[in-house]
């Protein structure tokens, strides 16, 4: 699983395409790996020219989430935590580029999250609706917001004492970091794109009782503390029509 690899073996494109490691998931053009880099956890996204492929364009397609990855960490939310980049020149016949993530640990996907803090689900669900208010209202779609593209951290093992220590409401424990982001949108969050989001987010969690969750204490918090949402529009409506962007279970 690319035990042994420091940094050093990313600081050029060549070097960063001969690390093997456990492959997570492969297509002709692209591909994720697992590596341990320096003792931490680490995943490895390549994209290359592919012969077979050339109207996919996933040299762009990775040039592309690091625009959105940029976008998200630039502008006060938080995405992937990319150590190292780089490309081949803008016009080579081999085109790549590469990224390495490095994982935050003890950041887990929203509903093993929720499992994790029974007693706190409600809080929870508020802090990401304010999350997601503050992301639509930002300008940015995910357009695959489902749980498992949603890591919550930070004060989420102790988010009280948290809040006696930092003098924040129960919301504020909580912490929000967004992956597999090239599918993102940034410009302007039309109400049919974020109702998207919300509708791909309560279809991917198996847990009904989550569900129910997320389309009522989740979704009067979202619309409650969207700003950008025209006054005499019907939120509930629009997300009544909408369809998530992928299939699950």
């Amino acid at each position: 699983m690319g035990e042994g690899l420091t940094l050093d073996a990313f600081d050029t494109v060549d070097g960063a395409f001969a690390v093997d490691g456990l492959d997570m998931r492969i297509h002709k053009g692209r591909s994720l790996v697992l590596v341990t880099v320096e003792g931490k956890t680490h995943y490895l996204k390549r994209f290359w020219l592919c012969p077979t492929q050339i109207f996919k364009r996933q040299v762009a397609r990775g040039l592309y989430e690091i625009r959105m990855i940029d976008w998200l960490n630039d502008n006060g939310f938080a995405g992937p935590r990319i150590v190292r980049r780089g490309s081949d020149g803008p016009f080579p016949l081999r085109r790549r580029v590469f990224f390495l993530m490095e994982e935050v640990p003890d950041e887990l996907p929203l509903e093993a999250s929720w499992r994790r803090f029974p007693g706190r689900g409600d809080e929870l669900l508020r802090a990401l609706a304010a999350h997601a208010a503050r992301l639509h209202d930002a300008g940015f779609c995910h357009t695959d917001f489902s749980e498992r593209h949603i890591l919550v951290g930070g004060w989420a093992d102790e988010p009280q004492a948290a809040c006696r220590r930092l003098k924040t409401g129960p919301t504020d424990a909580w912490t929000f970091r967004l992956i597999d982001v090239e599918r993102g949108h940034v410009g302007r969050a039309t109400l049919t794109r974020a109702a998207a989001d919300l509708a791909t987010l309560a279809a991917s969690v198996s847990d009904d009782r989550l569900r129910g969750q997320i389309t009522t204490v989740f979704l009067d918090d979202y619309i409650a503390q969207r700003r950008t949402l025209p006054p005499n529009v019907d939120f509930r409506a629009i997300l009544a029509r909408a369809t998530p962007t992928r299939a699950f279970h």
